[in-house]
């Protein structure tokens, strides 16, 4: 599964690793459908003029490329295994193991045999599939999926039918893509059942915006077990896997595998202890294999759907898979069929496919060039290394693909244009994370969680920041500027409705805060705004989760109510979830009390749990009060997180009072999500 990845480098947010917690080749009919006609040469931000190579590319300079990467300082501090496959020509010219797969019995990753939770590289395995049955007539990219569900409820909130192209291009329209996972106190959950019980409801137009979507993925795999009879795992092993011998590739985790696979380790370079699939097979993130495996799979990619005598896909297939489906503009490409558009600042003037993946303690990118048939993969084995796949990327394009500066021409735009790009812009996949727009000085700023930036309009909807960051923007049917692609490469922003002015709210310390949070919280088709904030009136229970799993973008559970007192309660669905993951636990009598005013403890109980599950740093401080002691290191961990603002007090020493025992207000749960908001935006 992928997770929400770290954005980091200099050119980009740092954004903590907390998934979990929130974690037709032309317009006429051909064998893939209706499609959109798309123009597949080098889009204009491909067009950027590449110089020369330094060198070729050959066996002797690629492992000495890799060394040197490998042996910088920076590198190697945050590094304990990693695995580098580098393929061209129909040739593997380096596959090579860096570093431990277990750092306590020092064991060497060894390429050959070392295993690897692939994470979502499991995501173009399982398209590939897919488009095996699409060759064979068995699924139209472009028909309604509700005729391969077999009679499973699918709600569509709107006018167009989801295709199995929304899902293969995370353009699904789901009102949630990601999902929490917990085996506490269940059997094994087969792929079936998880889809049966998750099914999300399409709630914006499939194909108009574009939002990582892990849940779609695992569907194509229930789509196709479905229309093949027999199990995913089972046609993977048989029509992808063997073909290719990838023979150490599995979507089940078997003795074999958990023999070879690496340890991962956290970013406090602890190991973590092995954990199950869940459910037990899964398509979107769930397979196990080597980075001989892999180079095995971009050979295939590379040369047409052939390796040796074995042909998994039709060149027009693959040449399908590869062009480019998404794109908030033209110069902009996002997403192919199964590959994503990730990292487009180290393109170079070359046309590039990739896919990247992430689990906890495990991270990995590959990349491929079809038109130069080069074709890379990296894969760690812990946190702290999360950002070298990019960073190996960049490198290795940098050294092999230099590119040649280039002055940028200014898109003249009058003031009063300017005005129509104006907005708050939220992020798709979390809505922890926006931007605002504004028109100062007749040019556009934006400012965000990297700051505040001065956008200059380079084209028709696009924009560069002063550091050469693209903003592309995109008109909905109204055409309406809607859509913004800045930054984050695993969903866009949707602009948010203009805020509430609140009759109530006082200019104060927490006006800020209240108003930060609203911008989280506000809903996309919020037609009549809220007048009143009620600041000084507490909080329930049952309303703290119900914000919480706002918040985090989490799916409310269907399930029967784990508490006697919460069973069709108007926050009953949220609190179930919480309760379901293990963040919530109610009274010996089997209650939740979910219409009783939280207290600041309770609370912080609540936030603290959470976010120890999702791998948010563990930190501590010394507090002036005395909460209870279930509560103590809760409090000691979001003072010294430093969720909190005008809601405390100081005494001599300089300890927080958190008011531990006191009732949260309103305003003072605006101030945690603010605060809460910069810890996960800022990496800090």
């Amino acid at each position: 599964m992928k997770k929400i990845r770290s954005l980091g480098t200099s050119r980009e947010i740092k954004v903590i690793m907390a998934s979990l917690l929130f974690v037709s080749l032309c317009s006429s009919p051909t064998v893939f459908g209706h499609s959109a006609a798309g123009n597949e040469s080098r889009s204009r931000l491909e067009q950027k003029q590449s110089i020369s190579s330094k060198e070729s590319l050959t066996s002797p300079g690629i492992e000495h490329f890799a060394d040197e990467f490998f042996e910088k300082p920076n590198v190697k501090q945050k590094l304990v295994g990693a695995a580098f496959v580098v393929v061209s020509d129909n040739k593997v010219l380096l596959n090579k193991g860096y570093g431990f797969s277990d750092l306590e019995k020092k064991t060497l990753v060894d390429p050959k045999k070392t295993i690897f939770r692939m994470a979502s590289i499991s995501k173009v395995m399982t398209a590939t599939a897919v488009m095996q049955l699409v060759e064979q007539g068995k699924i139209d990219l472009d028909q309604n999926i509700e005729s391969y569900l077999d009679g499973l409820p699918l709600h569509n909130e709107t006018e167009i039918p989801l295709t199995m192209r929304h899902l293969m291009t995370h353009t699904s329209g789901f009102d949630f893509t990601d999902y929490i996972s917990s085996t506490k106190g269940k059997d094994e959950q087969s792929l079936e059942q998880f889809i049966k019980e998750n099914m999300p409801t399409v709630i914006r137009t499939p194909g108009e915006s574009y939002r990582y979507d892990n849940f779609a993925f695992n569907l194509q795999g229930y789509i196709l077990q479905k229309i093949v009879g027999y199990p995913f795992e089972e046609y993977m092993q048989e029509h992808v896997f063997k073909p290719l011998h990838m023979n150490n590739s599995d979507f089940r985790m078997t003795e074999q595998i958990k023999k070879n696979l690496a340890t991962g380790y956290g970013m406090d370079g602890q190991p973590k202890t092995q954990y199950p699939n869940d459910p037990v097979i899964v398509p979107d993130g769930g397979m196990f294999g080597t980075s001989s495996d892999i180079a095995q799979f971009m050979l295939a990619h590379l040369n047409e759907g052939k390796l040796g005598d074995t042909t998994i896909l039709s060149k027009t297939t693959i040449e399908e898979m590869h062009r480019t489906q998404v794109s908030i503009q033209e110069q902009v490409p996002t997403m192919a069929l199964g590959f994503e558009k990730f990292y487009r600042h180290a393109y170079h003037g070359q046309v590039v496919i990739g896919k990247a993946g992430d689990l906890p303690g495990y991270h990995s990118w590959m990349w491929l060039i079809p038109d130069k048939k080069i074709g890379g993969f990296v894969i760690t084995n812990s946190d702290s290394s999360q950002e070298l796949g990019e960073e190996l990327f960049t490198a290795f394009m940098d050294h092999y693909f230099p590119e040649e500066k280039q002055d940028i021409e200014e898109w003249p735009l009058h003031s009063s244009e300017l005005t129509a790009f104006t907005g708050t812009y939220r992020y798709l996949r979390q809505p922890y994370m926006f931007f605002d727009i504004k028109n100062e000085l007749g040019g556009l700023s934006i400012s965000g969680p990297n700051g505040t930036h001065t956008l200059k309009p380079i084209g028709d909807l696009l924009f560069v920041d002063e550091d050469g960051n693209q903003a592309a923007f995109k008109r909905d049917k109204r055409g309406e500027i809607s859509y913004l692609d800045y930054l984050l490469p695993d969903s866009w922003l949707g602009k948010i409705p203009d805020l509430p002015k609140y009759v109530d709210v006082a200019n104060d310390e927490f006006t800020e805060a209240i108003y930060t949070s609203t911008k989280a919280f506000i809903k996309n088709d919020n037609d009549t705004l809220d007048t009143h904030y009620f600041p000084e009136k507490g909080v329930t229970r049952g309303e703290f989760v119900s914000h919480l799993i706002q918040f985090a973008n989490l799916r409310p559970s269907e399930k029967s109510s784990f508490f006697k007192d919460t069973e069709g309660h108007r926050y009953g669905q949220s609190i179930q979830t919480l309760a379901e993951i293990g963040i919530l636990q109610g009274t010996p009598d089997n209650r939740f009390y979910p219409n009783r005013i939280i207290t600041r403890q309770e609370a912080a109980t609540i936030l603290w749990r959470l976010s120890m599950s999702v791998n948010i740093p563990r930190v501590s401080a010394q507090i002036a009060d005395n909460p209870a002691p279930w509560a103590e290191q809760a409090v000691k961990f979001v003072v010294g997180a430093g969720i909190y603002g005008p809601d405390v007090t100081t005494n001599q020493k300089g300890n927080i009072n958190y008011r531990s025992h006191d009732a949260l207000l309103h305003k003072e749960m605006a101030v945690m999500w603010d605060r809460f908001i910069e810890i996960l935006t800022s990496g800090s």
